[in-house]
């Protein structure tokens, strides 16, 4: 649910933001909450911390002290991957294991980390059965248009960010019963089947939720190959499905790996499908076969954030971050002019809601080894072949 949750939170914003900018309405409030699993001392602990590191992707680091000659300020900086940004803000009020608030102070402060005036924040705890429940709240007057979008976006993720840094210091993080797990991937996958039944009919919605279950379960085997905890599988209505691990990435060539192995995993099937058409005659079978190299062969479409285009990011993972930008632009150009001229309406929202974030997270050096020379031949050897053989399929079938 939260990938869904996400995207709708994006939406939410944007209008929002829209809204108040139109009539005028600079002074804001932004409240957000998160339940922690771990004890309030640990989370009041990083809440307060003048020093913190929260592993990536991206990696963040926040460092600060008072500034000299003052009992209440304090100066740092905020480094977010590679980009290092000064900031400072002072302490109103701080009462442990209760609540914290502070002002942002421009004044020493990049303008990313203070993007309007008098810009307080408020840190709320209270414990519930030996977990926490934090609120934060952010009250500023924005200055642009776009501080509307990104600060009660930040505030969401900053607060998710937390949660998992107190869980890992508690032990707790990770805790989620396969149970859970598979009622989300229940939910998720009604409200996106119904999604399909509203554009399609009951069989080929079906059909097409039975080949996005297989898609996604090579995601998940790749992840589980490869060492890393599968988080749960989440299906989006109207769009797809999402598979998602409990920790990233450690190289580039696991991203890639894993990203290929959603449509690899469904080779077997497609061909197990139009085995099936050739042996029997059925139509059923011919329908699977034709829709899944479609389906799989859209998906590996150069263009983020399909999955063609992490395969693609993964490959250049070790040339010039501007070039990479460069050619992941031209691809998304690319990618909503054609979506647009074969009226693939879901998939050009798709594209312009997500991919401006991650061309933005591309061009950033990412603190995982890139891939090699010889992982890069294999990975895009594979994406070639798997490429080649969903098109004869779709050929073969179509003609």
């Amino acid at each position: 649910m939260t990938i869904i949750a996400d995207l709708a939170q994006i939406l939410l914003c944007l209008i929002r933001a829209t809204r108040d900018a139109v009539f005028g309405r600079r002074r804001q409030r932004y409240a957000t909450s998160v339940e922690i699993n771990a004890p309030i001392d640990i989370v009041w602990s990083a809440a307060s911390a003048r020093k913190i590191v929260f592993e990536g992707p991206p990696r963040i680091e926040i460092a600060t002290a008072l500034r000299p000659g003052t009992t209440n300020i304090y100066e740092g900086t905020a480094s977010f991957g590679d980009r290092v940004v000064p900031m400072a803000y002072r302490e109103v009020e701080s009462r442990p294991l209760e609540g914290l608030l502070i002002e942002i102070l421009p004044e020493g402060s990049d303008p990313s980390v203070a993007p309007g005036r008098d810009h307080f924040v408020a840190c709320t705890l209270v414990e519930r059965a030996g977990k926490t429940l934090m609120t934060t709240v952010h009250e500023l007057t924005h200055g642009s248009f776009l501080s509307r979008v990104l600060i009660p976006l930040g505030a969401r993720f900053n607060a998710r960010r937390l949660r998992d840094y107190c869980e890992a210091q508690a032990g707790t993080a990770g805790l989620v019963t396969s149970g859970s797990k598979l009622r989300a991937a229940a939910v998720t996958g009604i409200l996106t089947y119904a999604s399909f039944i509203y554009l399609f009919d009951w069989k080929f919605a079906a059909l097409l939720l039975a080949l996005l279950i297989i898609h996604e379960a090579g995601h998940a085997l790749a992840m589980r190959w490869v060492g890393l905890p599968v988080k749960g599988v989440f299906f989006i209505p109207f769009f797809g499905g999402v598979a998602v691990s409990a920790e990233p990435h450690r190289n580039e060539a696991e991203r890639g790996f894993v990203a290929l192995m959603g449509p690899g995993f469904s080779l077997v099937t497609t061909a197990a499908f139009a085995a099936g058409a050739y042996l029997t005659g059925d139509e059923v079978f011919a329908q699977l076969a034709f829709l899944s190299a479609i389906l799989n062969g859209i998906n590996l479409a150069p263009v983020l954030p399909l999955d063609g285009g992490h395969v693609l990011d993964s490959a250049l993972s070790s040339s010039d971050p501007e070039f990479k930008t460069i050619i992941n632009m031209l691809a998304l150009m690319v990618g909503i002019g054609v979506s647009v001229y074969l009226e693939w309406y879901v998939l050009t929202a798709l594209l312009v809601l997500t991919a401006p974030v991650l061309l933005a997270s591309s061009k950033r050096v990412r603190p995982i080894e890139p891939i090699s020379d010889a992982g890069r031949n294999w990975l895009i050897a594979g994406y070639l072949a798997t490429v080649a053989f969903y098109v004869a399929t779709a050929a073969h079938f179509l003609a």
